[in-house]
């Protein structure tokens, strides 16, 4: 390198450039000159080169730049709110709720979880349900994640927990947790605490269960007033017809075929009085037992309808009162509904033991209907469906389940389905406040 080439000097200069049909386009000059020993330029050398596709992409980097920092600000800013808001959820929720890891070490504790059990969330993270819990309610825990871990499904428990304040009963929701790949990796449960909820369904069965007894006994009264009072009126009134149709006989046979008249339309009344203080009350349900008194009702039934009715009962054990009540009254309806609504020919009813349950069928050949109508009808407690929720109701206070099958042209079955061990358990239904 000679000491002239030191005279050397470049520059680079940007400027914007206007072409004949208007368009603007950057141009970048890069001019280099040559000056002499006195600092005289000699000779100079410029390159002008278009970077106006450069200039565009520096532009267009410099504004993704500047979205991208908008956006991860928005993005953080959000981020931090969601987590307070879960936070806020976490720490002001009634519930229980907590997530675990594959290996059931808890990974997260809410507030309510720390209070219930008297744990902090730092002290719980990385341990399992045996190393802080009650054995008793730590296997309750493991059994529930197994099934949960298993199954890959959520899996829906009542689990009851001793307080301070006494025994609650909570609503256990355990559900898995999917990673990217759709692997489960960890657990979340939700637990709710319903002792309210579930004292207030106790106490409204117990009502449930209260009325329904006093309106059996008041049908009972009823049924005894009809048949005793009212039928020996009935009786005495028709004897005296009886009389006045003999004297009338030679005398005043006009007078006497009134008589005659009066006679059959007493005959008529005796027995519909009795028909009614039999639906009312049945007597022989007392006496001889629920067999004996379906057999019965069955075949007025049959008599009153025209419908052929059928009637099945094998060997069955004994069964206290309120539940022989309970399997009557719901027989009982469902034929109401097979006169009312069916257009059956035949219904056939049966009484029968299978493993260990009992279970009283009344099933008819009927028009049928689509069950989801009768559930829709349930649920806006539509008049033709408040039967069926009443032999639900009168079920469930004896420890069983009624159950529904029919389809459009096949007919109606509904089952009444009873434990055993149900038929003689003894039920208070007394009101407490």
């Amino acid at each position: 390198m000679n000491d002239r080439s030191l005279l050397k000097i470049s520059k680079d200069i940007p400027y914007r450039y206007v072409r004949k049909n208007g368009e603007v386009i950057d141009i970048l000059l890069s001019a280099i000159a040559d000056r002499d020993s006195d600092g005289r330029i000699v000779r100079s050398l410029a390159v002008s080169v278009d970077v106006t596709e450069q200039k565009q992409a520096e532009k267009a980097l410099r504004r993704a730049k500047e979205e991208l920092s908008r956006y991860s600000k928005e993005l953080e800013r959000k981020v931090q709110l969601r987590t307070k808001e879960i936070g806020d959820i976490l720490r002001y929720t009634p519930a229980v709720i907590y997530i675990k890891d594959l290996t059931g070490r808890y990974m997260l504790v809410n507030s309510r979880f720390e209070e219930l059990f008297g744990v902090q969330n730092e002290a719980v993270r990385g341990k399992t349900d045996t190393e802080i819990l009650p054995q008793p309610v730590a296997a309750q825990f493991q059994a529930g994640d197994a099934a949960v871990f298993e199954s890959a499904a959520p899996v829906q428990v009542e689990k009851r927990i001793v307080q301070n304040d006494g025994l609650h009963t909570y609503l256990t929701v355990k559900f898995p947790l999917f990673d990217e790949t759709g692997k489960v990796r960890r657990l979340c449960g939700i637990a709710t605490d319903i002792t309210a909820a579930k004292k207030a369904q106790d106490k409204l069965r117990r009502l449930s269960a209260s009325i329904i007894t006093n309106q059996e006994k008041e049908r009972a009264v009823i049924s005894r007033e009809l048949h005793d009072e009212l039928g020996q009126v009935l009786t005495a009134l028709r004897m005296d017809a009886v009389w006045l149709l003999e004297r009338l006989k030679a005398a005043d046979p006009m007078g006497a075929e009134r008589a005659r008249d009066m006679c059959r339309l007493i005959d008529g009344t005796i027995q519909d009085v009795r028909s009614l203080a039999f639906r009312l009350r049945p007597g022989i349900l007392d006496d001889l037992g629920l067999v004996d008194a379906l057999e019965l009702y069955t075949s007025d039934f049959e008599r009153r309808t025209g419908v052929t009715c059928l009637f099945d009962a094998a060997s069955i054990p004994k069964m206290d009162d309120t539940v022989a009540t309970a399997a009557y009254r719901i027989a009982q309806e469902a034929l109401t509904n097979v006169a009312r609504h069916a257009r059956a020919a035949k219904v056939e009813v049966r009484l029968q033991q299978v493993d260990g349950r009992l279970i009283l069928s009344v099933e008819d050949d009927g028009r049928g209907f689509p069950v989801s109508v009768l559930d829709a009808a349930e649920t806006l407690g539509a008049a033709e469906a408040l039967g069926v929720a009443g032999m639900r109701e009168r079920a469930s206070l004896v420890g069983g389940h009624l159950e529904v099958y029919s389809r459009p042209g096949e007919g109606t079955r509904v089952r009444l389905i009873l434990p055993v061990q149900a038929l003689t358990l003894e039920r208070n239904t007394e009101v407490k406040s």
